[in-house]
């Protein structure tokens, strides 16, 4: 086509059909791509707190999980970051006022091989442990503390 100006391009012969049927394809590739997002929040619920582009930005970085960082705020309520080791392993959680809780148990993204859902679902249970443990140490070290 040498003039592509939309009412000669739209004035080729097909051209309406080529549109619908495009269009037709299109809503068929959206429906399958909110199925898959709904899997994956399904999988991991904290992903309903994300938008649909933010939860695709998450599932396409699975080869570096630091990029996972800057969505963790909505996901995890008082969770500013994740500290990880040079090696990408998880050790502890950082809060926005920098306070930080070592992980009783370190997380390993590489080990859910390529499935973000899975090690942030690994990471909360995690979390849940590791609070546990830390509020267990304080309550014995309550009564052994002067004050």
């Amino acid at each position: 086509v040498k003039d592509c100006h939309v009412l000669v391009v739209t004035g080729q012969e097909g051209m309406l059909d080529k549109l619908r049927e495009s269009n037709v394809l299109l809503e068929e590739i959206q429906k399958g791509l909110n199925d898959y997002l709904e899997k994956k929040r399904l999988f991991f619920a904290r992903f309903f707190f994300l938008s649909n582009d933010e939860l695709l930005e998450i599932l396409s970085e699975t080869k570096d999980p630091l990029r996972v960082q800057p969505h963790l705020k909505k996901c995890f309520e008082g969770i500013a970051k994740l500290q990880f080791t040079a090696q990408q392993t998880i050790t502890g959680m950082v809060s926005g006022e920098q306070e930080t809780v070592p992980f009783s148990e370190t997380v390993v993204p590489a080990d859910a091989r390529g499935m973000v859902e899975k090690w942030l679902l690994r990471v909360q249970e995690v979390m849940i442990l590791s609070l546990k443990d830390v509020m267990e140490k304080a309550v014995l070290a309550y009564t052994q503390v002067p004050r």
